[in-house]
């Protein structure tokens, strides 16, 4: 919010990653330009796969099925994202929604009761490190209390949550991933070489693994888009972390900023921007 105060007091000619809930007040501002764009960035709760409970695949499922994706998006962006069901991006070569999970509280609890693992012994702090993302912990912990799970919402700066996620000292946060095309995707974010890196889940199958490996060597485009579909079903069914929702990336500028364009990956080409 102080980035918008300073843009909206021309201390500054553009804003990268505006609040969302400031989006409605800088487009009734005649001085400034926002600009939405729909985004290949994906958030998620991150669940520690190698915690006692988080190991579990059907608590993972259970967790994934207990939370409303549509209140998340409400609630943490003011509308500003599209609910995300599966583990992979939607929009990108290929995406696919098989088997993933939807939002389906029976479902949830069946699948906790299945899992032999008692709700309350489930330990999930999640991490937060910024105003939307501790919004987005809010809904979901209310959500979880109807497994009998009883979250927690912890606060931390960028830089401590970011080494802690990736030394995996946590239980669960809330994080994003952003990458211009699917096998980067997949292995910056579930191959098991990016543990201790963008892996925060932790997860480990040879399954997965070698999928990621055949796609990113195959040439022939049918056969890697099934290779890819392969994996992210696979993924689905594995549930290694909770899908949230898919971004709009805002930029926010000073009329007289010419030239902003933004591609599906975040990026801009700054030689290309002018000042009137």
């Amino acid at each position: 919010s102080s980035r918008t105060i300073a843009l909206e007091a021309n201390e500054v000619d553009m804003v990268i990653e505006v609040e969302a809930m400031d989006a409605d007040r800088i487009k009734k501002n005649d001085k400034l330009t926002l600009l939405e764009h729909d985004a290949t960035s994906v958030s998620w709760l991150m669940l520690n796969n190698e915690k006692n409970g988080l190991n579990n695949e059907l608590v993972r499922k259970a967790i994934n099925a207990a939370i409303n994706k549509e209140n998340v998006v409400t609630v943490a962006l003011n509308h500003l994202g599209s609910p995300l069901v599966s583990q992979a991006p939607q929009g990108m070569f290929g995406s696919t929604n098989e088997k993933a999970q939807r939002y389906d509280v029976e479902q949830a609890k069946k699948w906790m009761k299945e899992s032999g693992v008692k709700p309350e012994s489930v330990k999930l702090s999640i991490i937060c490190s910024s105003d939307q993302k501790k919004r987005a912990a809010e809904v979901i912990q209310a959500d979880l209390a109807q497994l009998g799970i009883a979250a927690q919402i912890e606060s931390m700066d960028l830089a401590t949550y970011l080494s802690t996620t990736a030394e995996g000292n946590f239980t669960g946060a809330i994080g994003g991933y952003s990458a211009s095309d699917m096998v980067a995707y997949l292995q910056g974010v579930f191959h098991s070489s990016s543990i201790n890196a963008s892996n925060k889940s932790r997860l480990k199958n040879d399954g997965v693994d070698a999928l990621i490996n055949e796609a990113a060597k195959t040439v022939d485009e049918g056969k890697r888009k099934k290779l890819l579909e392969d994996c992210i079903t696979n993924l689905n069914s594995l549930c290694p972390q909770v899908p949230l929702w898919q971004d709009v990336y805002l930029r926010a500028f000073q009329k007289n900023v010419k030239g902003v364009k933004i591609n599906a990956g975040g990026e801009i080409r700054f030689e290309n921007i002018s000042k009137e």
